[in-house]
């Protein structure tokens, strides 16, 4: 797997990449669009040259579109480059990415903390898992009102996304409906349920009613012993109020352990029995496991939606131009560049301008 994939998805983009033959800038000035500083490609395994030249003129349409039409005021220099892999057996057809780094020209590449990058036909930035009733669900970003994904990294930094996609009847993935996940959650909340009664059951030894009472008579045979007067009297109150026989303990033991889960598919029960057919259909957002479920997250900040990833949605020829792109912006908001470039993607960028890359 290619530094792009194993390396910037890996960490969840990006531990920087060196600036290999760097080109020397001008010291007169230039117009924005000639500070765009390219190196060298990386081309993993046997691509044919027509495929692998459709693939590198799509990435240069991708960074003209950005250089010449979103990102045209500011001083900074980027330097860009662009990875390129070979189809395989059951996955995209054909899958690349293109990477763009933006610094200051005080600092260096590697000091920067603000990257734009693009993949196609591959929006692995997005995912993340989730155990739903002992299985493994996929989850996807959820994106927000405003039409892209927007999320905190735990370094600090920012990241924005938009998912382009050639036909916006077809996705590549397919929303698990709140009536599957409750339905679910329920059915985990009940095994986990019988997984605690059975070790309370396992810890509390039910003995006999004869063995139980003379432990009760020897306690408190050992009180009298001990104690006397009004000292005597309360402490054989406390314990005669406290005493508890072995069935009746296991009983509170088991509601005290399954309180939570009690609670929990209470409100599951609830929402199926009062939810609307159409409410029910709607995609799960949720981004906790069934135990810790207070409700679904929708308008939440960094939340997810359970999903399925469609199958069918990458197959096709290694000719063909991708299906989808997953713009990714990576940003730290405390830099001023990062907020020169961040105005002008939210006043420029809308996601038509790289959708005729796509396939129609």
């Amino acid at each position: 797997m290619s530094r792009l994939y194993a390396v910037i998805i890996a960490t969840f983009f990006f531990t920087n990449l060196a600036v290999a033959n760097e080109p020397t800038i001008s010291s007169a000035p230039a117009p924005i669009a000639h500070q765009w500083q390219k190196n060298a490609d990386l081309v993993i395994g046997h691509i044919r040259n027509t495929t692998l030249n459709r693939m590198k003129n799509t990435t240069a349409d991708i960074i003209s579109c950005f250089r010449d039409s979103i990102l045209t005021q500011g001083e900074f220099s980027p330097v860009w480059h662009g990875e390129y892999f070979p189809a395989v057996n059951g996955g995209p057809q054909i899958r690349f990415g293109v990477r763009c780094i933006f610094y200051n020209n005080e600092d260096s590449a590697q000091d920067s903390n603000n990257d734009l990058t693009v993949f196609a036909n591959d929006i692995s930035p997005l995912l993340g898992h989730l155990k739903l009733n002992f299985t493994e669900y996929t989850t996807v970003k959820s994106a927000g009102d405003q039409g892209y994904y927007e999320f905190d990294m735990a370094n600090g930094l920012h990241v924005k996304a938009w998912l382009i996609t050639a036909d916006s009847t077809s996705s590549p993935y397919i929303a698990v409906s709140r009536k599957e996940y409750l339905e679910e959650a329920k059915k985990e909340l009940d095994a986990l349920k019988d997984i605690v009664i059975s070790d309370d059951r396992g810890r509390i030894h039910i003995r006999t009613a004869a063995e139980q009472e003379a432990e009760k008579q020897q306690m408190l045979q050992q009180l009298r012993s001990t104690y006397s007067g009004v000292e005597l009297e309360t402490r054989t109150r406390i314990y005669l109020n406290n005493y508890m026989k072995d069935p009746d303990l296991l009983i509170q033991t088991i509601a005290r352990d399954v309180a939570g889960y009690n609670k929990t598919i209470r409100m599951i029960d609830s929402l199926l029995r009062n939810s609307t057919a159409q409410d029910l259909a709607k995609p799960a957002v949720v981004s906790v496991d069934a135990a810790h479920f207070c409700g679904f997250e929708d308008g939440h900040a960094n939340t997810t939606t359970l999903v399925r990833m469609n199958a069918n949605y990458f197959t096709g020829t290694a000719d063909q131009a991708p299906k989808c792109l997953l713009v990714c912006w990576r940003y730290n908001p405390s830099e001023s560049l990062a907020t020169g470039i961040d105005r002008q993607l939210s006043e420029h960028f809308d996601g038509q301008q790289l959708q005729a890359l796509l396939v129609k």
